[in-house]
């Protein structure tokens, strides 16, 4: 017996080990690059495909809460007239604009207040350098993304219009 234990120890220490050791193959054994394994990569023009029947002749997409996906300028106007930007970012029909990382800019007072609540104002910024300020800002902080509204877009179209079942014909 007492053989058999030592077996049964070495045969778990070397099963450790190999496992181990698989671990470094495994890299070793995937494809190069440039092999004809190689897929493309995913891109979400792939998924809006199949629902190109319901957009517009511009590419956009009027959701069913009034509110219009327009991708090509990467935007979403709500039906109360602000816009949603790929920075994640929120345009108010006055012009002021609040930032995804919580900082707000008040166009008709042309006064930032941030999110670590400093308060400034600046009188010589227009709404748009303002706006592109907090939009790099943003930037910087790995906010933006290209394609938030046509990601946005392709989930609303799919809520908006769900896939019916098909159910089977009797035979």
């Amino acid at each position: 017996m007492t053989f058999n234990w030592k077996i049964g120890k070495l045969t778990i220490l070397a099963l450790t080990l190999l496992a181990g050791i698989g671990v470094s193959f495994v890299s070793a054994q995937t494809p190069a690059p440039g092999s004809k394994n190689v897929k493309a990569a995913h891109t979400w023009q792939d998924d809006l495909a199949p629902l190109k029947k319901y957009l517009d002749k511009d590419g956009g997409y009027k959701d069913k809460t009034g509110g219009y996906f327009n991708p090509k300028a990467g935007t979403y106007t709500d039906k109360d007239g602000g816009v949603v930007d790929n920075w994640g970012g929120y345009t108010y029909k006055d012009g002021s604009y609040k930032s995804k990382l919580g900082d707000f800019y008040d166009a008709p007072t042309k006064t930032f207040k941030l999110a670590d609540g400093t308060v400034s104002q600046l009188g010589v910024m227009t709404a748009e350098d303002a706006i592109s300020a907090l939009r790099d800002n943003v930037e910087v902080n790995g906010g933006y993304d290209k394609d938030m509204t046509l990601k946005s877009m392709i989930m609303r179209i799919k809520l908006d219009h769900p896939l019916v079942p098909v159910k089977p014909k009797p035979q």
